[in-house]
């Protein structure tokens, strides 16, 4: 059978990419490695740019709403806050307690300067923050009856570091709109996140151990998020994942929208016209005689 040029040539492209593709691999997989142990002394740098506000901007921003875990879903609604001064939430769960559930205070410049949590809604506590070039040098929190907590702050172009008690250490940086970030202790790595065809993977111990997958990497409703389920070999330990259940934001009407859950609607939000959440109700839970709760959301304005 006689063998064409054509495929003389393609076949020798074929294997040059496959020896090009087997090196970036190996070259990868060294910087992997050199990557599981650091000298956090050497990442306190203070060097800022663009790219390290937005990472900056990401990791503070939404606060109260990961308390529900839906950080994500409110993220996509691309809320409104320039010129906010402070934004003030109450809740009708309970009509004898007046305080608000959560408190914030932001910079003219829209930074977040401080914000208070209830104990209606999780352990009470205010996080404070001192900033520096535009960005946070300095997060003080103060759990209620517990000593303060002190996290610093250094930068270096597109990623975020923070030095936490216990000789722990992170780093974080984005990836299009999805926040990611490497847990060290004592300079050895314990858990890291990596961004693969729009999935945010978790790896600990050798293990992939969390992934969550999103519909649009640029967080445009509908946002559909999808959970994998860890699920233990109790022969091996190998840690398989499955996929679980599918939720997801979605508009029900003019500046209106339903997360939905594991099938089920569970909050409803609602906005104002200006783009500022006016409304945060959870739709309660009869199997569990949870009632429903709405949060109300009052703003001053420099």
């Amino acid at each position: 059978m006689q063998v064409e040029l054509v495929d003389v040539v393609k076949a020798s492209q074929f294997n040059l990419m496959k020896k090009f593709a087997f090196i970036v691999l190996m070259i990868q997989g060294l910087m992997v490695f050199a990557q599981k142990t650091i000298n956090s002394e050497t990442l306190k740098t203070f060097n800022v740019n663009e790219d390290s506000k937005k990472v900056n901007s990401a990791y503070a921003e939404n606060m109260f709403f990961g308390i529900f875990g839906v950080k994500h879903f409110i993220n996509a609604l691309d809320v409104n806050y320039k010129g906010v001064k402070s934004i003030t939430i109450t809740s009708n769960a309970n009509p004898k307690i007046k305080t608000p559930v959560y408190k914030a205070l932001y910079n003219q410049d829209g930074t977040l300067d401080m914000f208070e949590i209830s104990e209606q809604i999780g352990n009470a506590l205010q996080v404070k923050y001192d900033y520096k070039e535009g960005v946070i040098a300095k997060e003080v929190i103060h759990y209620q009856g517990k000593n303060a907590i002190l996290n610093t702050f250094y930068y270096n172009d597109d990623k975020m570091y923070i030095e936490k008690p216990n000789q722990k250490f992170e780093i974080v940086w984005l990836e299009g709109n999805v926040l990611l970030k490497k847990v060290y202790t004592e300079n050895n790595v314990g858990t890291e996140d990596r961004l693969m065809h729009n999935c945010r993977i978790t790896r600990s111990i050798g293990q992939d151990i969390n992934k969550v997958c999103f519909n649009d990497a640029n967080f445009k409703i509908p946002l559909v998020i999808t959970d994998y389920v860890p699920e233990v070999d109790a022969n091996t330990l190998k840690i398989n994942l499955l996929k679980g259940e599918e939720s997801q934001i979605k508009s029900i009407g003019t500046n209106k929208f339903a997360i939905v859950l594991q099938g089920k609607e569970k909050f409803h939000i609602s906005l104002d016209k200006e783009n500022r959440i006016k409304s945060f109700n959870y739709l309660g839970n009869p199997a569990l005689q949870e009632k429903p709760i709405e949060f109300t959301f009052a703003y001053t304005m420099f």
